[in-house]
């Protein structure tokens, strides 16, 4: 991620990232900071307000993005964490993150919340209705490697860690076109990935509407194309990742041959 992102990464890393913890009767639940639409001003001010409090036990935080925070820590002081994805809606009791070293990781997260209690975002927030920014998740531990093997010759994405694996394998890397149509590959032995994460966020904040309309725009773009793309390319591979049961369908011409039996948009799949 911090590769996608563009910024030095030399050390140990965490993602630290803002979310809010909702306390419900017996059990406290992250919701991560889809929901929070944190403006570039806050995220400035609380991490510089953390980067104070911290700076003593070596923890050196940054927000390249609103909603995606890193934090470096020494040598050997990395945890074993559950990532954001993970814990996301769960109760985080039994998900904390824990570390070999010095720094005690499940009281850094309660002192990050003690300073973020009444932090002044915090208070503005309050004051507007909006949901408190009033705990990070750890998680994401690791050193970046100098390098990764290429598996693809271009990537076409937004999403930070697939353009870090990119930058990190020497693959083309570019945004995401309209349409499939605007994918191409400089050889005809060639690959390519193609990252469409415009469901993500509507998905995680309930958006009904904002999601449907997403879906429209994949099923037109992207899906209405995928024969035209296989004339192209021979071979379309499609991976709906999921928790668990992902789905993986490899389409070659021959699958040309199901094109013309009765199908329906998408959202009505």
């Amino acid at each position: 991620a911090l590769a996608g992102e563009g910024e030095p990464r030399a050390g140990a890393w965490l993602r630290a990232d803002p979310v809010h913890m909702r306390i419900d009767r017996d059990a406290v639940t992250l919701h991560d900071a889809s929901m929070l639409e944190i403006s570039r001003a806050e995220a400035d001010a609380i991490v510089a307000t953390l980067q104070a409090h911290f700076a003593s036990d070596g923890l050196a935080f940054h927000a390249p993005a609103p909603t995606r925070w890193y934090v470096r820590v020494p040598a050997g002081e990395l945890p074993v964490t559950t990532s954001l994805a993970a814990a996301r809606g769960r109760n985080v009791f039994g998900l904390l993150p824990r570390g070999p070293g010095r720094i005690n990781w499940s009281s850094a997260i309660t002192e990050v919340q003690m300073v973020l209690a009444q932090h002044p975002v915090n208070r503005e927030r309050e004051t507007l209705g909006r949901p408190l920014v009033n705990s990070v998740w750890f998680w994401g531990e690791g050193e970046t490697p100098p390098r990764i093997a290429p598996l693809y010759a271009d990537v076409y994405s937004d999403d930070v860690v697939a353009r870090g694996l990119a930058r990190l394998s020497g693959a083309a890397l570019h945004a995401v076109p309209q349409s499939a149509a605007g994918v191409d590959l400089v050889a005809k032995s060639s690959t390519a990935l193609v990252v469409l994460g415009a469901l993500t966020a509507p998905l995680h904040r309930s958006e009904v509407d904002r999601w449907r309309t997403a879906v429209l725009a994949l099923d037109e773009g992207w899906f209405r194309e995928l024969g035209p793309a296989i004339e192209r390319f021979d071979r379309v591979r499609i991976v709906l990742p999921a928790e668990s049961a992902t789905r993986i369908a490899t389409l070659t011409p021959a699958s040309r041959r199901r094109w013309y039996r009765g199908r329906k948009p998408l959202p009505h799949a």
